[in-house]
């Protein structure tokens, strides 16, 4: 992004940040808030002061859940084979089968008019790649829901339920803990996104009148 001015004499950036923030949100500080001589970009919350690992071989072919330390998963960690919540949306798009991404294309062509018609100064570029991230995420969901429906002991189609059992081993000793399906908070997450996009592309009825926009 670019770190021209807005022309007023407040010195505002004309640009703004965009990196999502934590409450699944653009975020609206300028472009390069808080890091000085950066050129714009993210501001420093958002990764604007970092000048990026020295070394990225690590990141080559990287095939891993999005957000992790050095782009893999934790050992014996199964969770993106299993739903794939937490997976980086436009891999998995491609990773689809061919049922599956018919049906996230059809959704894409049902979004698309209704996104044209009440959001038309959003850039269209940018519409087209929400309608896709929201018709793909729509699949994640589904995914990552039915891997909760049921409970260990009365499973549906292979789900492993709410609450699921993990082994751990300390000082020698094995033992197991009972958690929360990490599925649910990848449900959570993408709910709140694509509640983001529809809000963007004013999606749904409740927000084509949001006077706040």
């Amino acid at each position: 992004m670019s770190s021209s001015k807005t022309g007023g004499s407040d010195g505002r950036y004309g640009e703004v940040c965009g990196a999502t923030n934590n409450r699944g949100e653009p975020c609206k500080l300028p472009a390069g808030w808080g890091t000085p001589g950066s050129g714009g970009g993210r501001c420093k919350f958002h990764g604007g002061s970092s000048t990026g690992p020295k070394d990225t071989s690590h990141l080559e072919e990287n095939d891993f859940a999005e957000g992790n330390p050095g782009g893999g998963a934790p050992n014996g960690n199964t969770n993106a084979e299993i739903h794939g919540g937490f997976s980086d949306w436009r891999k998995a798009y491609d990773r689809l089968d061919d049922a599956t991404k018919a049906h996230v294309d059809k959704l894409r062509d049902c979004m698309r008019e209704t996104a044209k018609e009440h959001a038309p100064d959003v850039p269209e570029e940018r519409r087209e790649r929400l309608i896709k991230e929201k018709a793909t995420l729509s699949a994640l969901y589904r995914r990552s829901a039915a891997d909760t429906v049921g409970t260990p002991e009365n499973p549906i189609d292979g789900a492993r339920g709410l609450v699921i059992e993990e082994e751990r081993e300390h000082n020698g000793e094995t033992y197991t803990v009972h958690k929360a399906n990490p599925a649910l908070r990848a449900g959570f997450t993408i709910s709140r996104r694509k509640a983001s996009i529809a809000r963007e592309l004013r999606l749904w009825s409740g927000f084509q009148d949001d006077t706040d926009r």
